[in-house]
């Protein structure tokens, strides 16, 4: 196969893990009836469109942002106590901070780009970033880290956790024509290449009538999501040199567009002489990948259909119905007249009653008795489930609670998150060294 084919092969066979994120991301930011489902009569529809044709309203109670939001917040309290130098304060996921030079990580702002990626890590299971050796408007360090959506990612399947068994990796850009030709078209003859894969690329879209309004276009190998951009594709593909006497290897990088055009071919330019991705894939059991979100997404379906079936129950049961015989209206009085009197507070009806009757009070009661205690204990449970308690994400415990009983609480409930922080910690490891090792002196 030629470089684009296989460029594009392993691109389709990450199509599953793109599919898992897109639906994990959805969940965890509030489109949680959006899975398909089949209607007899409708076909193909989502489970909030069925809910909606049952006349019943698909409510959502989004305990995974909450979640989320909870354990990158602690991650950020993590660095925060890191940069004050307190070493009092509970240490709760080992390194904190980053070993990069102080100029390269505020450049960067290597912390925010660390919170980002480790939400990014909790949904998907995938942490992803780039480092470049590159001039960038604004000045700042010429060493760069970028995060990459695992949308625009793409590599060879692989087993081993450091990603030493990986053979072929890349990413897909959208690039204006200026950006293209100051990238690739220093020379005439290279800008003319530019020119006219650019044109072609255009040309493509126009004949295939895509329509870029969709929501995957920002996944297509194929076509970029605005007209007035050309997709790239960086592919970097480990190479051996079996013509020597002593064989040897080396990473080689090409810039290409979809239709194989080369626009830039070169040998990794940086100090380590490797690819300059930094990829960790959580767990990476047996080459897969099962996101920290995946665990409570089932929970979160169950609250939701718990919460929309009370309400079901809630709008269609009784709720003051007044059963008024007619022998019982008042004279000269209309029904209205009497519900008026009914609902006004303090309101006295007269009637005709036995000689030992007396004036007696009405009142009504709303019936909900297991409804708050079924919710709680699924709260729980999904508590339980996700490893994060109600200290570590900062809910009161009681006021008779110490502050040293709340740390201590807090740590201890950090222990079914220390392999993630664990793992995510490598990552930023890993990420740091190959930065030191990148060469500053080296422009791509």
């Amino acid at each position: 196969m030629t470089l684009i084919e296989r460029a594009r092969e392993a691109w389709m066979k990450c199509a599953s893990l793109r599919e898992t994120r897109r639906r994990l991301m959805r969940y965890t930011y509030g489109r949680q009836w959006d899975d398909p489902v089949r209607h007899p009569a409708h076909g193909i529809i989502t489970e909030g469109q069925f809910m909606e044709l049952q006349h019943r309203t698909p409510l959502t109670n989004n305990l995974l942002r909450s979640l989320v939001k909870g354990v990158v917040g602690r991650f950020r309290y993590n660095l925060a106590l890191a940069a004050s130098g307190d070493t009092e304060g509970p240490q709760l996921f080992g390194q904190a901070t980053s070993r990069l030079p102080e100029g390269v990580a505020e450049g960067n702002r290597i912390d925010e780009l660390d919170a980002r990626m480790l939400e990014e890590f909790l949904i998907s299971g995938c942490a992803i970033q780039h480092i470049s050796v590159e001039g960038r408007p604004g000045g700042g360090p010429n060493v760069w880290v970028d995060n990459v959506s695992p949308a625009r990612f793409f590599c060879n399947r692989f087993l081993d956790h450091r990603g030493q068994d990986l053979r072929l990796v890349g990413m897909i850009h959208e690039m204006s024509r200026e950006e293209m030709l100051m990238r690739f078209g220093r020379s005439k003859s290279k800008a003319k290449v530019v020119a006219k894969a650019f044109a072609a690329s255009s040309g493509e879209l126009r004949v295939a009538g895509v329509d870029l309004a969709r929501e995957d276009d920002n996944e297509s190998f194929d076509y970029p999501s605005d007209p007035e951009l050309c997709r790239v594709i960086e592919v970097w593909t480990y190479e051996v040199d079996v013509t020597r006497r002593r064989p040897t290897g080396k990473w080689m990088c090409s810039f290409m567009t979809a239709d194989g055009t080369e626009l830039k071919r070169m040998e990794s330019p940086f100090g380590h002489g490797e690819h300059p991705f930094v990829i960790k894939f959580y767990p990476l059991t047996d080459g897969e990948v099962h996101p920290f979100i995946e665990d409570v997404i089932d929970q979160q379906r169950h609250i939701n259909r718990l919460i929309s079936e009370i309400d079901t129950v809630l709008a269609h049961a009784a709720k003051g119905t007044l059963l008024f015989p007619q022998e019982a209206l008042i004279g000269g009085m209309t029904v209205e007249q009497q519900v008026g009197l009914w609902n006004q507070p303090g309101a006295v009806i007269t009637y005709k009653g036995g000689p030992d009757n007396m004036p007696r009070e009405v009142h009504s009661t709303l019936q909900t008795q297991g409804v708050s205690q079924l919710l709680e204990t699924e709260m729980q449970l999904f508590r339980q489930i996700s490893g994060v308690s109600a200290a570590l994400q900062g809910e009161s415990v009681g006021n008779s609670t110490s502050a040293s009983l709340y740390d201590a609480q807090v740590a201890n409930s950090t222990i079914g998150l220390l392999d993630i922080f664990a793992t995510f910690n490598s990552f930023r490891a890993m990420r740091d060294e190959k930065v030191m090792r990148s060469g500053p002196g080296n422009i791509i």
